[in-house]
C-alpha cells in the first residue's frame, strides 16, 4: 500500500516546488513568486516501475493560522480533544467563507500517513508558524519538519531548530528545491522508514533505485561529452585559401557550435529539463540564444585560457582555428616516396598534411584552446542539471569561469588523435572504442569530483 504523505505549510514556502523536485518534474503544479498559487488540493505518486511506493498531496498554503487558532479555542470547539474538532470543523460554515484554504487542508490530515511541514528558512518563527504546527499536531499524525532553502545560509535555522525541538520535532530535514542534493531527499526517505517500518524495505529500495538513476545519468552525461570532445577533435574543413575566405571561415565555426548545441540539448533531455533552462551565454549559435562568440579572444580570456599556449603548430585563425601542419620537410621525393610507400604504415595519418604541402590547401581543425573550452563548459552544464531542482525557475548561464588543467593535460592526447581520425566526426564510436572508454574514465572522475 502507497505512503500518504501529506505536504503543507504556510502560502509560499515551497510546497509544490518540493514535490517537483521529489518527482523529477516541471508540470506538476503551478510555481512563482505570488503567494497563494496553490489553491486546491492535487496527488500524485512516485513509483518503482509499477509499484506505487509513495502518495504525495499537495496543499494549499495556510493563509490565517492565527484566525483558525483562535475559532478553534471559541466556545464552539474548545471542548473537543486532539483531532475530533477537524470534522465538525470541516462542516461548518468557517469552512467555507473566511477559511476555506485552511479547511483543504484539515480534510486531508485524517486520510495522510505523514504530514511533511515545509518551512522556509528565510523567514523567522514568527507565531503564526507556531500555530501552524500546534494546528497540525492535534491530528496526532507524525510530522517531518523540512527546512526549504536550505542550500544558503540562513540567521533563522537556529532559532527553527530550537522551536521545533520544544514540539518534540527533532528529526529535521535540510532541503532545497532551488539547488537540489540527493543526499538530502536520501535522509527524507530515511526519516520517512523510521516512522513506517514496515514499509522499510520498500523504501530501501526507492532510495537504491533513486541512487542508480542518479548515476546512470551521469554515466550518460559524460558519455555524450566524450562523443562532443571527438567529433569536435575530429572535425577540420579543407579550404582552398590562406586567410581563410569569410563563408569557409562562417561554416565551420557553424558546425562547431552545432556539435555543442547538440550536446546541450541532449544533457537537458537526459536530466528532463527545458531548453530555456540553460543559456550557454559565451557562445553565439543560429538561434542568436547566445550573445557571445565562442571564438573570440575576449570568451577565452574569460575563461582563463590562453589561446597561444596551447594551439597546435600552424597559423591560427581568429582564437578558435588552426591550420594543421605536420612541420615536416618535403625536400626530396626519396622523403616523399619513403612515407608514400615503404613506411606508410607508420606514417598514414599524415597523408591529408602531405597532401595539403603538395597541393597548397589546407586543413582547419580547433585548436586546444578552444577544446578546452569545450570541455570546460561541458562540464559546468552537467555539474549545474545534476545538482538543479525541477523547481527552478531561473535559466542557468553557462559563463561560469572554471579551470582543470591536470584534466586537461590528460585529454589532450586523446584530441591530437581524434585530429588524425576526421572520419570519427560523422561516426557514432562504440562505447567500447579505445578512445571513447578512456575518455569517458577521465570525464567519469571529474564529474564525481564536482558532485562532492
Amino acid at each position: 500500500m502507497s505512503i500518504s504523505l501529506l505536504v503543507v505549510g504556510h502560502a509560499n514556502t515551497g510546497k509544490t516546488s518540493l514535490i517537483r523536485t521529489l518527482l523529477r518534474r516541471q508540470d506538476f503544479g503551478e510555481v512563482n513568486d505570488r503567494a497563494g498559487t496553490t489553491r486546491h488540493v492535487e496527488s500524485v505518486k512516485i513509483k518503482i516501475g509499477q509499484q506505487s511506493v509513495m502518495t504525495l498531496t499537495d496543499t494549499p498554503g495556510f493563509e490565517d493560522s492565527i484566525g483558525l487558532w483562535q475559532i478553534r479555542h471559541s466556545p464552539r470547539f474548545q471542548s473537543f480533544q486532539g483531532a475530533d474538532w477537524l470534522q465538525p470543523f470541516c462542516d461548518s460554515q468557517f469552512a467555507q467563507d473566511e477559511f476555506e484554504q485552511e479547511a483543504k487542508i484539515l480534510k486531508q490530515l485524517t486520510k495522510a500517513d505523514i504530514i511533511l511541514y515545509v518551512i522556509d528558512i528565510r523567514q523567522a518563527p514568527l507565531g503564526k508558524y507556531l500555530d501552524e504546527l500546534t494546528l497540525l499536531a492535534s491530528a496526532n499524525k507524525p510530522i517531518i519538519p523540512i527546512l526549504n532553502f536550505s542550500a544558503t545560509a540562513s540567521a533563522h535555522t537556529d532559532a527553527w531548530r530550537k522551536v521545533l525541538a520544544e514540539r518534540h520535532l527533532h528529526a529535521v530535514i535540510k532541503y532545497d528545491t532551488v539547488a537540489f542534493y540527493f543526499e538530502d531527499e536520501k535522509r527524507l526517505y530515511q526519516s520517512i522508514q523510521s516512522l513506517m517500518p514496515e514499509d522499510y524495505d520498500t523504501i530501501a529500495q526507492l532510495i537504491q533505485s533513486r541512487e542508480e538513476a542518479a548515476q546512470l545519468r551521469k554515466t550518460m552525461a559524460s558519455r555524450q561529452l566524450a562523443e562532443l570532445m571527438l567529433k569536435a577533435a575530429s572535425t577540420r574543413l579543407e579550404c582552398s585559401s590562406y586567410p581563410l575566405a569569410d563563408n569557409e571561415s562562417r561554416a565551420f565555426e557553424d558546425n562547431v557550435r552545432s556539435l555543442e548545441n547538440r550536446f546541450i540539448r541532449q544533457l537537458l533531455r537526459l536530466y528532463e529539463f527545458q531548453e530555456e533552462d540553460l543559456i550557454a551565454t559565451p557562445l553565439a549559435i543560429q538561434n542568436d540564444r547566445w550573445q557571445q562568440d565562442i571564438f573570440a579572444k575576449e570568451t577565452l580570456k574569460e575563461w582563463g585560457i590562453e589561446s597561444g599556449t596551447s594551439a597546435l603548430t600552424g597559423a591560427a585563425i581568429g582564437a578558435g582555428i588552426d591550420v594543421m601542419s605536420a612541420g615536416l620537410t618535403l625536400g626530396t621525393a626519396t622523403t616523399i616516396g619513403a612515407l608514400l610507400g615503404a613506411t606508410w604504415k607508420t606514417g598514414r595519418h599524415y597523408k591529408d598534411t602531405l597532401k595539403s604541402k603538395l597541393t597548397n590547401r589546407y586543413y582547419l581543425c580547433l585548436d586546444h584552446a578552444t577544446l578546452t573550452l569545450l570541455c570546460l563548459r561541458g562540464l559546468s552544464a552537467i555539474h549545474h542539471l545534476h545538482q538543479r531542482g525541477h523547481a527552478t525557475q531561473q535559466a542557468y548561464e553557462l559563463n561560469t569561469q572554471t579551470q582543470n588543467d591536470d584534466l586537461i593535460a590528460q585529454l589532450k592526447p586523446y584530441w591530437k588523435q581524434a585530429q588524425q581520425h576526421p572520419e570519427w566526426a560523422t561516426q557514432d564510436l562504440p562505447d567500447t572504442h579505445p578512445s571513447v572508454r578512456d575518455l569517458q574514465k577521465y570525464l567519469d572522475k571529474a564529474i564525481e569530483q564536482n558532485s562532492h
